[in-house]
C-alpha cells in the first residue's frame, strides 16, 4: 500500500451543444466525489479564456483512494460517456508538490 498523497488535474473540454450537460455532470461528481473517504480535495473550475473547459483539481490520500474512486459508477459513466460530451477527451496530469 502505498501512502503518498496523489495530486492531479482533469480536463474536460465540452462539445459546445454538450456543454450544460456535461457541467451539471461534474458538478455531480463533486457532491459524489467529497462524501469518499480518501479524497482530500476536488475542486471544479472553468477556464478564464474558454467557458467551454473545466477543470478537476484533485487530492486523494493515496494510490487506494484513487484507485476506489476510478471505480465507482460516476467516473465509469463520465469516462463511457467522455466521447460524446468532449472535444477530445479527459486529459489527466498528475504533479507532485515542491514547495
Amino acid at each position: 500500500m502505498s501512502n503518498q498523497e496523489i495530486i492531479m488535474c482533469a480536463r474536460f473540454q465540452a462539445k459546445r451543444e454538450k456543454l450544460e450537460e456535461l457541467k451539471g455532470r461534474l458538478l455531480e461528481m463533486v457532491e459524489l466525489t467529497s462524501k469518499e473517504e480518501g479524497n482530500l480535495f476536488y475542486n471544479l473550475h472553468i477556464d478564464n479564456k474558454d467557458s467551454t473547459i473545466f477543470y478537476f483539481l484533485e487530492g486523494w490520500k493515496n494510490a487506494e483512494a484513487l484507485a476506489f474512486h476510478d471505480q465507482t459508477p460516476y467516473v465509469r459513466a463520465i469516462i463511457a460517456d467522455a466521447p460524446e460530451l468532449t472535444v477530445d477527451g479527459i486529459k489527466v496530469n498528475f504533479m507532485t508538490k515542491i514547495s
